[in-house]
């Protein structure tokens, strides 16, 4: 069963005449619902556009296998041609699926294994360019609470 996005209109497939055309703002919220439908975690929408006239915004997400991003990767590609009408103009490392790149020109979605998320840390880089905000994708964070004294004294030797 497939979640219903607040950006999203109605289910329609377009038809192989009918072009839509797609904000990138609106493109890369969707890749971001579409990566949360197979489990993505870790979601970042990040606006690189202000920096960089190669692509608009990058879609950053994870997966906890190799299999799970591969999953999401095919997931994103293949609901956005579906319900949108819009093909990759390239993907890269589907193969490997430790990083999964779909270029979506205006979009570009990078997919990654978990530890090579870690190891390449694009967020870093990217660290001054805005952060586009999607609360529903947000996971709470567990609050840590600190220790009643009281607490603290049952335990001293």
């Amino acid at each position: 069963m497939r979640r219903t996005h607040p950006t999203t209109t109605p289910r329609r497939r377009p038809s192989q005449r009918q072009k839509t055309t797609l904000a990138a703002k609106d493109k890369a919220t969707l890749c971001a619902y579409y990566a949360y439908d197979k489990k993505a975690y870790d979601i970042r929408v990040l606006k690189v556009g202000v920096l960089t006239p190669i692509t608009e915004y990058f879609v950053i997400c994870s997966g906890r296998s190799v299999r799970q991003v591969r999953a999401i990767a095919e997931h994103i590609q293949t609901t956005l041609k579906q319900d949108q009408a819009q093909h990759p103009l390239g993907v890269e490392g589907l193969q490997e699926g430790t990083w999964i790149l779909l270029d979506y020109d205006d979009v570009v979605v990078h997919v990654f294994y978990e530890p090579t998320r870690d190891l390449y840390c694009l967020e870093k880089l990217w660290s001054e360019v805005p952060l586009l905000r999607l609360p529903e994708l947000e996971t709470d964070t567990v609050s840590t609470v600190e220790p009643h004294e009281e607490d603290e004294e049952e335990w001293e030797d």
